[in-house]
């Protein structure tokens, strides 16, 4: 008899347990499907054929300018730079990374004006007025 109870007991138990399990009604929620990052744009519009450009730590000037022209420096790196005279105080103008985009206007007096970039001392240019 002890074993009849003990095994009784061990059944109902067991289907205590499993009852709990199974059986639930309650749809599972549905998954949210994986969201697809977009692309990043750092520049709207193109540079312009008399703009300073730079790109891959370097300057693309153009061949020359007029005196007191207006310029834009286009900047498509992703660290900060400037186009800094090398004498006189000419000009210095910063430009931030990512597309970021500064006027200069260039020198009134025809010549070569070499300038360089304060934080990344290998980039170098000349900008010729002419």
């Amino acid at each position: 008899m002890r074993r009849t109870a003990i095994l009784m007991s061990s059944s109902l138990l067991a289907a205590a347990m499993l009852s709990g399990c199974g059986g639930d009604t309650q749809p599972s929620p549905p998954s949210a499907a994986p969201l697809t990052p977009l692309p990043v744009v750092t520049s709207t519009a193109p540079a312009a054929a008399g703009d300073i450009v730079i790109s891959n730590m370097s300057y693309t000037v153009p061949p020359s300018v007029k005196p007191g022209q207006q310029l834009t420096i286009v900047n498509n790196d992703d660290a900060n730079h400037t186009v800094t005279a090398d004498e006189n105080n000419l000009f210095d103008v910063r430009i931030s990374s990512g597309g970021g985009r500064e006027t200069l206007t260039a020198p009134t007096t025809p010549g070569s004006y070499p300038f360089h970039c304060k934080y990344h001392a290998n980039m170098q240019g000349v900008l010729t007025v002419a």
